[in-house]
């Protein structure tokens, strides 16, 4: 799925802060109801600033994207307060399971979030998409304290899933520990890879790094050139054959590596006596990370094969004009925000409250 990631490098480099998120759906009116398959995630940090916005799939692969990227943002599986706009989502009904803080508005609510809370400087974001910004107005007004997220019922069709959804969580949290340590160990042992790879806990950056775990086995001399370059054939080959990713792909990887060894000096410390030392330590990180990622895929796989999409709820079902009285009671409850009337006008940018979920 295409990921529109507006982060910006002075947000990237913010040490982890506590988060809100908000999530967002299409209108219905702009959209058949089946199309209802994606949502619109949107993080910003203590100030309000935008960090980080992208297209997430309301099932449990895309709860699972969501987990993820909350871990990365507030460097733990509880950092973060979540909105949402509807009670019908199948990632607000794992959230809820799992017991993430949560906040349900309603429409009329979420729309005069997404223009209360816009920031007027900034051009790209008036002329984001209406999903993008109700998603940004959601998770600010939770940074502002206009919304509180608090923990909900679970579903009951999802109540069994509670211990799943913790070992998820802890997982992610774990990958996350275990890509920091990976960075740190290239940043010591093999310097390189992180200027060829700005994340190499991506996964053909992984598994480059699991093949070619140590500068000399692609650092060759102008002699060996084409030695060198035969065997990063060969690698990209069996790379592109186990499915890794196509073999176009895989190659730049490599190119990137092989131009970014010759440009790296060898540090005196890292000796070649110690080369074994060096592959073996940069495998077993980069084995860490895998590790964790198949654990979450499991687990993700288990949901999905289980995980049926959640009953409309009332408020969601008569925007598309269906009979509520015939429909159950919906898992989730709505929360109506407790802000007091909102004054004419935008503000250029919300100010942080203390102590706001």
């Amino acid at each position: 799925m295409a990921e529109k990631d507006q982060s910006r490098e002075e947000d990237d480099a913010v040490a982890l802060v506590r988060v809100y998120c908000g999530l967002a759906s299409a209108d219905p009116a702009d959209r058949p109801a089946s199309a209802g398959s994606t949502l619109t995630s949107a993080v910003v940090d203590d100030a309000g600033r935008l960090l980080h916005v992208c297209e997430i799939g309301d099932d449990p692969a895309g709860y699972a994207q969501l987990v993820v990227l909350l871990v990365e943002r507030s460097g733990g599986p509880s950092g973060a307060a979540i909105a949402a706009d509807s009670d019908d989502h199948t990632v607000t009904s794992l959230l809820s399971a799992a017991g993430r803080p949560l906040a349900i508005a309603d429409d009329d609510s979420v729309d005069d979030f997404a223009e209360r809370f816009a920031d007027d400087d900034s051009l790209e974001e008036m002329q984001s998409a209406p999903a993008e910004r109700r998603a940004v107005g959601l998770a600010r007004a939770l940074q502002a304290g206009a919304l509180s997220a608090v923990t909900l019922p679970a579903p009951r069709d999802l109540a069994g899933y509670k211990q799943v959804l913790s070992a998820h969580a802890a997982l992610a949290s774990g990958r996350h520990s275990a890509a920091v340590a990976l960075r740190e160990v290239l940043r010591e042992l093999y310097p390189a890879a992180l200027r060829a790879y700005p994340d190499p806990a991506e996964p053909v950056a992984l598994a480059v790094l699991d093949a070619l775990p140590e500068p000399g086995m692609l650092g060759g001399t102008i002699a060996r050139g084409r030695e060198v370059s035969v065997a990063a054939d060969a690698i990209a080959a069996h790379l592109a054959a186990d499915g890794v990713a196509d073999e176009g792909k895989i190659n730049d990887a490599v190119t990137a590596l092989r131009v970014a060894i010759a440009e790296t000096p060898r540090r005196a410390a890292v000796s070649r006596a110690l080369t074994s030392a060096v592959a073996e330590t940069v495998r077993q990180a980069v084995a860490s990370v895998r590790a964790c990622d198949a654990g979450c895929e499991a687990l993700v796989g288990a949901l999905d094969a289980r995980v049926t999409t959640p009953v409309p709820g009332r408020r969601a079902a008569a925007r598309r004009g269906e009979p509520v009285a015939e429909l159950p009671g919906a898992g989730l409850r709505a929360l109506r925000p407790t802000e007091p009337e909102p004054v004419p006008g935008r503000r250029s940018r919300p100010e942080p409250v203390p102590g706001g979920s």
